[in-house]
């Protein structure tokens, strides 16, 4: 699957609650979700940032579920995307450990996550960053990139109106983060 994603700051989840309410969203779930995040070599920059179209590997627990997935970065468009539920986190270390991924950092976040028609909206709290809404769709064939995309800015406009978008990953932050600490 290849995963479409628009990404805004917002100051405002109350206001975006609402409307998503209106239209007739509807609340999946709400879930503290930790990202380990794993980069290789060779997809890293000088600065330790995932280069565009590169791949990271993130082992994301929310309760008891444990996902390892590999995502490609595709900063302002889509990438691919692989999940794999495991029975235990040791089983995803030792395979990103095999495949020479070293852990990075950590992303910890309360997620509110919505359905609507074929999108997913999400209300992120951030540790460290703020708070943002997500907004998601998933299609088969890059031929449908441009349309999902506009699709989702007009769903993003809907629902938190004057948007500030969002390039960067939250891995992108925290690494920005990381290397102004590193740096002083």
């Amino acid at each position: 699957m290849i995963e479409v994603e628009v990404k805004a700051r917002t100051k405002n989840t109350t206001g975006i609650r609402k409307r998503l309410d209106r239209i007739g969203a509807k609340l999946i779930k709400k879930e503290k979700q930790t990202d380990r995040i794993f980069g290789h070599d060779r997809f890293l920059d000088a600065n330790k940032m995932v280069i565009e179209n590169g791949l990271l590997a993130r082992i994301r627990t929310a309760g008891k579920r444990v996902v390892l997935e590999f995502k490609e970065v595709a900063r302002f468009g889509a990438g691919l995307e692989i999940k794999s539920e495991l029975n235990d986190i040791n089983t995803g270390l030792e395979l990103l450990r095999k495949l020479e991924f070293k852990e990075a950092f950590t992303v910890s976040k309360i997620r509110e996550q919505y359905a609507y028609n074929d999108f997913y909206v999400c209300l992120d709290s951030v540790n460290g960053l703020g708070n943002f809404i997500e907004i998601e769709k998933m299609i088969t064939t890059n031929e449908e990139k441009e349309k999902a995309r506009k699709e989702c800015l007009d769903l993003l406009g809907v629902l938190s109106p004057d948007p500030v978008i969002e390039g960067r990953k939250y891995g992108d932050m925290i690494q920005e983060i990381i290397n102004k600490k590193q740096t002083k």
